[in-house]
């Protein structure tokens, strides 16, 4: 993802510059250029609104002074510039009115405060272009955040149902708000039950928080875009046009500060005139931030908006708290009196990041002063290492008492009891699931791998090797793939962070949006890595990852010597994209040690009965290939025990559940009760009465068909040794039923049968009115939600749909191998007998 964003900054630059030479002569303000066209002619609704508020401003008054004699066209393109730009932003309220404000006023407020954080002295010593543009980056970073009325309709198409495109850009920008979207499942699948359910104000409210989001996100880049489109070859100064290091100026101010130090410290714009980019960068960035104060969400508009969102709310509470603040090259202080607490937290965190910030911005004006040109000129701002916040305050009642006290104290983990509790058996019960773990990130990195080969047109095996072996003394598992592999940013903000898991991110949805990759990943939690240190007490990853055709990231080699460990990162050598992990095992518990070299590769086979590629297993002596045409050779018949004797009244169907789009496939081998060639609920063997002594005695046998299990009942009489005669009731299970399921290939270990006594909470539990064995793994885009272990499958709308669908496949194949009649019996046998309504959903869909 880094490395596609610096992509897109580069072709950026490059569209600009290209619109530079396309043209055969300047057009400067000054040779009478026009203002864009789609604003009014010279017609400004808010100049007396603006005006008197920009000619307060020093830097503004400055550049007059400097124009004075020369370049008199940069005034009339400053406020041409300003004009378009205050216009525009008047439109943001209408799709940001729950984020603090980025409208006219704003603008102002940074505009004056870039003279807050420049002393009169250097300010002096700016050029007129330095001034240029700091004065229309503090009216257009935010122009991003006021997009064309065509781009919302283009982006609301999402949810139409039939999706005409007037022309290809309106296309274009669907399809990025369709990325956007698609990398948001849970917004998705929220707007669809609000729709579903009639709800469609909630749903309306929900599209409307998405559409904010997104111009947030992207208005940094839109801000590009718009002075690409509406400002090309108009920001010049003399013969040197500035536009490319406006439009980086203005999109730098949402990157990383540390970008700033890529722009030209020393850009010439005339004879012996030069600007500082990096240092007008800063100003920025810092202007910006530090326009914190109740007038961005006045008491007045907040108490207007129907404001729900809660990070809408803690924003607006945050910047109403703030009074007064003080800002000057010695000292930032804001003045805040909080109603509550969250408002206090909300406010200093605000101020970490102000202090981060801080922290940045010095270190690159402690570069820039390295440049003798630079400090020659006097330019370079002081600005204070941290905020102060002596007077952020609790607000006091009229008995001058705190309202509260404050205090930062909340809910924290203990690290090493939560991981004790991750990695241990409480958790996962059998150590043997560190394998399982590995396996299931390794198919998944492979699956997107190969939708991203696909999308670039590349050839591409996925495969996966097991290894099992000694090393210095050592015993090692290993499992190697090469799948997408992990590169500094995967392993800071995933790999290391315990329940964040990369397949739950937007930045994998992103990923699967544009490759068009149709798989669901089985890596969810963000915890199996730490069931490793089950059976190990060092992990060592060699990883190196792909980020487009022919282009990877460096290889990084990484140690960790337990859950609690630093990381050992150093440059890998891994030539290829993928990831080899190495477990050194513990001999203690080591759950594969006594296992042959037979039982280790059935103890993979069980653990990954469905691999949707190539997996080897490596032994010393011999490697096993497997791969998704192996689970053919897994059936129901194979699971057969001893309750499924051959018995004259029991009829047997073979079932082959083998439709890939319909996400389930394998087989099953279901029993059904018959007599005379027709299906029963009840057989009676035989029935005797005996009288003995004058008393009547039923001695009788009987075979019933129940739930999941066929029945043998009998009664029976004895002789006591007394000489006394004793009736006798016994039952038997013959057919019971059983069932393997893996999910995307990895083995769910939990029968889908399990006793009622034994049954947990939310766990699913099939209870259909005849037996039946079931091996099926569940693909595709399908999908079941699993406990954190990944041992047992939960109750959820997955669930249903998934028993729904598969009652549907074995009735709607038993109905196809038996005749009208035998069917109708069978469907009215299913009926009279069965309490599962998500059974007969199922059912009824059978055609016959």
């Amino acid at each position: 993802m880094q490395f596609a964003s610096a992509k897109a900054k580069n072709c950026k630059r490059v569209c600009l510059c290209q619109c530079r030479t396309e043209q055969n002569q300047r057009n400067p303000l000054s040779n009478n250029a026009s203002l864009p066209n789609n604003l009014p002619e010279m017609i400004d609704d808010y100049k007396d609104e603006y005006l008197l508020r920009l000619q307060k401003s020093s830097l503004y008054n400055l550049l007059k002074e400097k124009c004075k004699e020369k370049d008199s066209e940069v005034i009339a393109l400053v406020d041409q510039a300003i004009s378009y730009a205050y216009q525009r932003t008047k439109t943001i309220l209408k799709h940001m009115g729950e984020f603090t404000l980025h409208d006219g006023d704003h603008l102002f407020r940074v505009l004056n405060l870039m003279g807050k954080l420049i002393p009169e002295e250097a300010l002096r010593n700016y050029s007129t272009p330095e001034l240029t543009i700091l004065i229309l980056s503090s009216f257009f970073h935010d122009i991003g955040m006021a997009p064309e009325e065509k781009e919302i309709l283009a982006w609301k198409k999402i949810w139409d149902y039939k999706r005409t495109f007037i022309n290809d850009e309106e296309k274009d920008e669907f399809e990025k708000f369709e990325r956007f979207y698609s990398a948001r499942p849970n917004s998705k699948e929220i707007i669809s039950n609000l729709i579903i359910n009639g709800k469609h104000t909630e749903a309306d409210l929900q599209k409307g928080y998405l559409i904010a989001e997104y111009i947030r996100i992207t208005h940094a880049e839109r801000a590009k875009e718009v002075i690409a489109k509406d400002w090309n070859n108009k920001i010049v100064f003399r013969d040197v046009d500035l536009t490319v290091e406006f439009a980086q100026i203005c999109y730098s101010h949402n990157e990383n500060a540390q970008t700033l130090l890529e722009l030209d410290s020393n850009f010439l714009c005339g004879s012996e005139i030069y600007s500082c980019l990096p240092l007008i960068g800063v100003v920025l960035r810092l202007a910006d931030i530090l326009d914190f104060d109740a007038k961005r969400t006045p008491e007045l508009l907040f108490s207007h908006l129907n404001v729900k969102h809660p990070i809408s709310i803690q924003e607006w509470n945050k910047h109403r708290a703030v009074e007064a603040w003080e800002i000057n090259s010695e000292i930032i202080q804001f003045n805040a009196k909080c109603k509550h607490p969250a408002i206090e937290a909300s406010i200093h965190k605000f101020c970490d990041m102000i202090d981060q910030e801080l922290s940045i911005c010095n270190n690159i004006i402690s570069k820039l002063n390295d440049s003798n040109q630079v400090k020659e000129r006097n330019i370079l701002i002081k600005i204070p290492f941290k905020v102060s916040r002596d007077k952020i305050q609790t607000q006091r009642s009229v008995h001058n008492k705190p309202l509260y006290i404050y205090k930062d104290t909340q809910f924290n983990l203990s690290k090493k009891q939560v991981i004790d509790l991750l990695m241990g058996t409480k958790l996962y019960g059998n150590p043997e699931v560190a394998l399982r773990e590995l396996l299931q990130n390794s198919i998944d990195a492979c699956l997107l791998r190969k939708a991203q080969e696909k999308k670039w047109g590349n050839l591409y095996s996925p495969e996966i090797n097991v290894k099992y072996y000694k090393e210095d003394g050592s015993i090692i598992l290993e499992v190697d793939d090469n799948g997408t592999g992990m590169d500094q940013y995967i392993i800071d903000k995933y790999y290391s962070k315990i329940g964040s898991s990369f397949y739950k991110s937007s930045d994998f949805y992103n990923l699967k949006s544009v490759s068009n990759a149709d798989f669901t990943p089985t890596s969810r939690f963000g915890i199996g890595i730490l069931s490793c240190f089950m059976v190990a007490d060092t992990l060592n990853v060699d990883t190196k990852r792909v980020y487009e055709p022919h282009n990877s990231s460096e290889a990084l080699n990484i140690t960790v010597e337990g859950q609690e460990s630093i990381f050992w990162i150093k440059e890998g050598n891994r030539k290829m994209p993928g990831t080899t992990t190495k477990l050194v095992l513990r001999k203690e518990k080591n759950p594969w040690d006594e296992m042959s070299e037979t039982d280790f590769i059935k103890s993979i086979d069980s653990v990954i009965p469905n691999p949707p590629f190539k997996l080897n297993i490596h032994t010393s002596t011999e490697i096993k290939s497997k791969d998704e045409n192996s689970f053919l050779t897994y059936t129901a018949v194979s699971l057969k025990d001893h309750t499924w004797k051959s018995h004259e009244n029991l009829k047997v169907f073979e079932i082959e559940l083998k439709n890939k789009k319909d996400g389930i496939i394998g087989s099953a081998t279901v029993g059904i009760l018959e007599s005379l060639g027709q299906p029963l609920a009840k057989v009676e063997l035989n029935s005797r009465d005996i009288e003995i002594e004058g008393e009547i005695y039923t001695l009788e046998k009987q075979i019933t068909i129940s739930e999941n299990s066929i029945s043998e009942s009998s009664k029976t009489i004895t002789i006591t040794d007394d000489g006394d005669i004793s009736e006798s009731n016994s039952t038997s299970e013959f057919a019971k039923s059983r069932s393997r399921l893996s999910l995307h290939g990895i083995e769910v270990p939990s029968t889908l049968f399990p006793n009622s006594w034994d049954l947990k909470n939310n766990q699913v539990r099939i209870a259909w009115p005849f037996p039946f064995i079931l091996v099926v793994d569940v693909c595709g885009t399908r999908d079941l939600d699993l406990n954190s272990p990944r041992t047992e499958i939960i109750m959820s709308d997955k669930w249903i749909d998934f028993e729904q669908e598969l009652a549907f496949l074995i009735c709607q194949s038993i109905a196809n191998q038996v005749s009208t009649e035998y069917w109708n019996k069978l469907k009215e046998m299913f009926i009279d007998k069965n309490k599962n309504k998500t059974f007969l959903v199922g059912l009824k869909r059978v055609k016959k």
